[in-house]
């Protein structure tokens, strides 16, 4: 199994997987449309959904699916004023009837840099696999990276993330999750099947331990970026965290592979200016391996870094170099 970035062609697999243990409830007319929505979704900078991949006789395919979407803060002050289950059920039937529940990139610019952004997390749904599964075990492993990689860097105010099965919530409760609100009693009710058992669960910075290191601690607090990349440079360095070769980065984004390289000589100039150690280490690499070693620095060092990835108002030390 392993776990990239949703893209527009994985919609069916992701509408599919709306059903089954731990799945969102969802009114029939938004089930209906969920290619519409989901589109809607994957097309904003406010989502970001991972799928988690297995191999079967056809090849590789769409188990499950995470992510969470970046809320407005007047969605999540109307849902604390009357709490119910389902608060993504509600955003994703706003988004059906054109409302518009999540931020823009400049609000999402204006937050990250400065108070933070609310985040609203999707059930991954299990399908009809139970908890002890080993498929369920290895999608538990994998989970907390795949977290990681979507929202790592981003300096999040709170996490609210909603299940609907005592097992999910127990293991998410023992990540440091505290429980905001137990919907469990209305099981068998309105929207809810008879084991559909939901509960609220919310974790900000107050609720981790003083100087703790966990990777959730990593999201509330990122350090300031220093590299000032563009949207563009950022877009390619994240594709090739998910190992995709410069042809496959620009298959993916409509650019040209020159654009790619583009991007890629920028960045090196960038990580040169700030860490002079780059350039340093490459002077013991031989010519012919130069390029894959500054490759391999570069998306290690933004690996470990992903504040450099995310957007912020904050502009560039320096302007990027004229790249001929």
């Amino acid at each position: 199994m392993r776990f990239r970035e949703a893209i527009e062609s994985d919609i069916p697999a992701i509408a599919a997987a709306f059903g089954g243990r731990n799945a969102l409830p969802l009114e029939p007319h938004v089930r209906a449309a969920l290619p519409v929505v989901l589109s809607r979704m994957i097309a904003s900078p406010a989502c970001v959904l991972t799928v988690f991949e297995g191999e079967d006789r056809s090849g590789l395919c769409v188990l499950s699916f995470a992510g969470g979407l970046f809320l407005r803060e007047a969605i999540i002050e109307d849902y604390l004023a009357a709490p119910n289950p389902g608060l993504l059920s509600g955003v994703l039937a706003a988004l059906l009837n054109g409302q518009q529940p999540l931020l823009t990139l400049e609000e999402i610019r204006q937050r990250n840099s400065s108070h933070g952004l609310t985040l609203a997390v999707f059930p991954i749904p299990l399908g009809r696999h139970s908890w002890d599964d080993p498929l369920m075990e290895e999608l538990r492993r994998l989970a907390p990276p795949a977290f990681v990689r979507a929202v790592g860097g981003y300096r999040i105010r709170a996490i609210y993330y909603e299940v609907f099965m005592d097992e999910v919530a127990t293991y998410v409760q023992a990540g440091g999750y505290r429980l905001l609100h137990d919907f469990s009693g209305q099981a068998g009710t309105g929207l809810l099947g008879p084991d559909c058992r939901p509960r609220m669960l919310r974790l900000t910075a107050s609720d981790l331990p003083p100087g703790a290191m966990s990777m959730a601690s990593q999201m509330f607090n990122p350090p300031d970026a220093r590299l000032g990349l563009t949207q563009a440079e950022q877009r390619v360095a994240l594709r090739a965290l998910e190992g995709a070769s410069d042809r496959t980065i620009a298959t993916s984004l409509g650019l040209s592979t020159e654009t790619v390289r583009s991007n890629w000589r920028s960045i090196y100039w960038r990580l040169a200016n700030v860490l002079p150690e780059f350039e340093t280490h490459l002077q013991h690499v031989e010519h012919v391996s130069r390029g894959l070693e500054k490759r391999r620095v570069a998306i290690e060092y933004l690996r470990q870094n992903m504040h450099e990835l995310r957007p912020t108002l904050r502009s560039p030390r320096r302007s990027r170099p004229r790249v001929t």
